[in-house]
């Protein structure tokens, strides 16, 4: 993992007194949510994320040499009751999300934040007890593209779809009953 860390990222680990943190940002519904893994709201990348309170735990990010798509689950507790119905009325499946490490000190976010993760959205569940919430969101590597079957036909209706005005496959269903004679007859 290290050969993409910056050299600000390194000096942040090597150091005695630094915390370290997570930022998520997920796309839903009606738009994009930042959120942190403290308290109150931090500003990093011109954008202000949220703090949802502590992080009750977050999946192996996996990196593996085969082509496979990992995803990770993040699990946060403590979260904000908006937050809870935003992932309950507005999670679509196969919406982007990402996964940032930062380190910070007593003066604020000490490098730009690490990528750890970028996936797509797969399953969010909650779990409410009668005074904490838990909120799981999981999200799926966006290899698993790979793994679904691409449906497309060579149709005239396909074919304008992806290319409207193109006249290309308007003889394709003609085409069955004619007959072709190669060759010398």
């Amino acid at each position: 993992m290290s050969r993409d860390l910056t050299s600000g990222v390194q000096t942040a680990i090597e150091a005695t007194q630094v915390q370290p943190f997570l930022l998520f940002e997920g796309l839903f519904a009606s738009g994009y949510v930042r959120v942190w893994s403290g308290y109150g709201d931090i500003a990093w990348d011109s954008r202000t994320w949220i703090g949802v309170g502590s992080l009750a735990g977050i999946s192996a990010v996996q990196e593996t040499a085969e082509i496979q798509a990992n995803g990770i689950s993040v699990t946060l507790s403590g979260v904000p009751s908006e937050f809870i119905s935003l992932v309950l009325q507005e999670s679509e499946q196969g919406k982007s999300g990402k996964v940032y490490i930062g380190f910070m000190d007593d003066s604020g976010i000490i490098a730009d934040p690490y990528l750890a993760f970028e996936g797509k959205l797969d399953i969010p569940s909650i779990q409410e007890s009668g005074e904490d919430s838990l909120v799981t969101i999981t999200y799926e590597s966006r290899l698993i593209d790979l793994q679904r079957p691409r449906e497309s036909r060579l149709t005239n209706e396909e074919q304008q779809r992806e290319y409207v005005g193109d006249l290309g496959c308007e003889f394709v269903p003609a085409m069955k009953e004619v007959t072709l004679n190669w060759g010398r007859s």
